[in-house]
């Protein structure tokens, strides 16, 4: 495996070290279906990143979207193979265990995700339709399509890097990003009043609930000791309670139905799952 690292800013070496550490350790976990290539590039600002990723996507005549830059660290594959792209201020507040979690999921995703055809999704037709009848506008539409992808594809990676034991890390980097506050109750309020506004914040709550199942799921025998997994418990609870009982029970039960219909195929695992996201409307 030919694994390449680049820097952008002022980033100090003891960064550069643990980035190396964490994914030549992981790499080598995972076995022989790693990809033939993985460039890593860390970045000192979020700035900087968004700034790489804007070039990079203006140059293959793509546009740039906001919802690109929510993540201490991603992954991309506009070149036909993965690159990873690690920010150092946003990983700095985040635990030891966090940080070695965000970038073990995003190599989880250059595995299982590595190449172009698992960026190329459709909307099926028959949920457009149903969406247009219910008043769900094109481009909010495709947001929330968006935003259930990331979703499939994290649970799936949660599950890679459970079945490879890197279970504790996972715990830390999830209670790192799944943080309920007041401004949720805030947007919830402002969203609850409209079914299009309402679709779109109900739909965003399955990325951390899909990203946490795997974690949560875990029989006695293979959970970790500590509290940790009680607090993402609790955090997932404290971020739908919000939302009152009625619409808890109705994204919990939407929330059950996709992870059932989860198999191996994640283009399969979108299609199914957004035919059940559309009961949220």
């Amino acid at each position: 495996m030919d694994l390449s690292f680049f820097s952008r800013g002022n980033i100090s070496g003891g960064f550069k070290k643990e980035i190396s550490e964490v994914l030549n350790d992981c790499y080598k976990r995972f076995g022989q279906n790693v990809p033939y290539k993985v460039e890593v590039y860390a970045f000192d600002t979020q700035e900087n990143l968004n700034s790489f990723l804007r070039e990079e996507k203006f140059k293959l005549g793509l546009s740039f979207n906001t919802i690109d830059d929510i993540s201490a660290c991603t992954y991309e594959v506009l070149r036909g193979f993965p690159r990873l792209l690690i920010c150092q201020e946003r990983l700095a507040p985040y635990s030891k265990a966090g940080r070695a979690g965000a970038i073990r999921h995003e190599a989880a995703h250059t595995v299982l995700h590595g190449s172009l055809e698992y960026s190329i999704f459709q909307i099926p037709e028959d949920c457009r339709h149903t969406a247009m009848v219910k008043g769900i506008e094109p481009e909010k539409l495709e947001e929330v399509y968006f935003q259930l992808t990331m979703g499939v594809k994290d649970f799936e990676a949660t599950k890679f890097l459970v079945e490879h034991d890197f279970i504790s890390c996972q715990f830390s980097y999830a209670l790192e990003w799944i943080k309920p506050d007041e401004n949720d109750i805030t947007a919830w309020n402002i969203s609850r009043t409209n079914r299009q506004t309402r679709f779109v914040y109900e739909s965003a709550l399955m990325r951390p609930i899909l990203f946490s199942d795997p974690l949560l799921s875990l029989p006695k025998s293979r959970k970790i000791p500590g509290d940790e997994p009680i607090q993402l418990d609790a955090r997932i609870e404290q971020m739908i309670s919000i939302l009152g009982e009625t619409e808890e029970n109705k994204i919990l039960k939407v929330a059950g139905s996709i992870i059932e219909v989860l198999g191996p195929d994640t283009h399969e695992n979108i299609d199914a799952a957004f035919h059940q996201l559309i009961n949220l409307i």
